[in-house]
């Protein structure tokens, strides 16, 4: 199973905390983003009967499965606004639910090989950058840039990990920063936002005492950082 994009903001999108709107001309450039890094499968029968395939005629079996429908449905190209049954190209482009292009694009990112799987995450980041719409793709999972999704989803979950892994230090200051920024102190905010990042990485280094610009030098030295975020 995977955790894709309308299962972990389930509530967020049910509130309208976060709503998902795509032009039908990033739909465009997306079908063509997903026909770029297809690739060509040769797979085999239990019998062994061996056939050829490709990871975008796979798709819609592996979204059918993760959303637990029979058949994949989009408006008509003809116009109208009851969704009916659809190919996968209709779905991408007409797509009745918009959420659930983020999930196909999950799954394509999640099947493809690991040597495509960045070039395709730079690829829709490009795209909605160039169209200034407020998602971003990291380690194949898409979030909105906005404070709703923060809210939602990484700062609950930061709390949760941080309670987890017992960095009380980090989870000390981070919940200071939490009732600053509440109390409209963006000043102490920032300061102890700060000061919980560099107690996250003084744990995961195991280093007791370093300056600001010692820390991040040794974080990154340490090779622990994932390649895409070179030159963020």
């Amino acid at each position: 199973m995977a955790w894709t994009f309308s299962k972990r903001c389930k509530q967020a999108l049910k509130d309208n905390k976060i709503i998902v709107s795509m032009p039908l001309s990033v739909r465009v450039r997306l079908w063509k983003a997903l026909q770029n890094f297809d690739e060509i499968l040769y797979r085999s029968t239990e019998a062994g009967f061996n056939y050829q395939t490709s990871y975008l005629e796979e798709l819609p079996e592996r979204i059918k499965a993760e959303l637990g429908c029979r058949k994949l449905y989009a408006y008509p190209e003809t116009g109208g606004d009851k969704p009916v049954p659809s190919n996968l190209e209709g779905f991408i482009l007409r797509g009745n639910y918009p959420p659930f292009l983020f999930d196909a694009l999950e799954l394509f990112y999640e099947d493809i090989n690991e040597e495509n799987k960045n070039p395709f995450q730079h690829r829709f980041n490009e795209i909605k950058e160039e169209d200034n719409l407020p998602w971003r793709m990291a380690d194949g999972k898409i979030f909105p840039v906005n404070s709703a999704y923060i809210e939602e989803s990484i700062l609950r979950k930061t709390y949760s990990l941080l309670h987890e892994v017992k960095f009380q230090g980090a989870l000390n200051e981070f919940e200071k920063a939490r009732a600053d920024l509440s109390n409209g102190d963006f000043e102490g905010a920032i300061q102890n936002a700060n000061l919980a990042l560099e107690s996250v990485i003084k744990e995961i280094l195991e280093v007791s005492k370093a300056k600001p610009g010692e820390l991040f030098r040794k974080l990154i030295d340490s090779k622990l950082i994932p390649e895409y975020y070179d030159g963020f």
